[in-house]
C-alpha cells in the first residue's frame, strides 16, 4: 500500500507510517551490522545490497515526512496505537529482542 497517497486522518494510519518507519530502522541497522562484520566491507556484494536497502529505505523516509507534517495530539494518538501493537507481537523471545532493538 502506498501510504504516501493517503491523508492520514486516524490514529490506525498514523501507526502503519510508524510500522514503515521500523521496518526501516530494522533494514538500515541489519546491513550496517553486516557490513560492520564483514572481512571486505567494500564490494561490488556490498554495493549491490546497499543499493537495494536505499530502495528499501524509500517508504520509510517517505512515512518519515508524512508523520512530520502531522497534527500532534494524532501523531500522539498513533503512537499509542503502535506501540499497543508492539507489546502484543512481545510474546515469545525473538518478538521481544526484535521489538526491542527494531527502534
Amino acid at each position: 500500500m502506498d501510504l504516501s497517497t493517503l491523508g492520514v486522518t486516524t490514529a490506525e494510519q498514523v501507526a502503519d507510517l510508524l510500522d514503515v518507519v521500523s521496518e526501516a530502522n530494522v533494514r538500515i541497522a541489519a546491513e550496517a551490522d553486516r557490513i560492520v562484520n564483514s572481512r571486505v566491507a567494500v564490494s561490488q556484494a556490498t554495493v549491490d545490497r546497499l543499493t537495494q536497502l536505499a530502495d528499501h529505505l524509500r517508504p520509510g523516509a517517505a512515512a518519515r515526512v508524512q508523520l512530520s507534517t502531522l497534527d500532534p495530539s494524532l501523531l500522539l494518538a498513533g503512537t499509542s496505537v503502535w506501540l499497543k501493537r508492539r507489546r502484543r507481537c512481545t510474546d515469545s523471545a525473538v518478538a521481544r529482542a526484535h521489538a526491542r532493538w527494531a527502534g
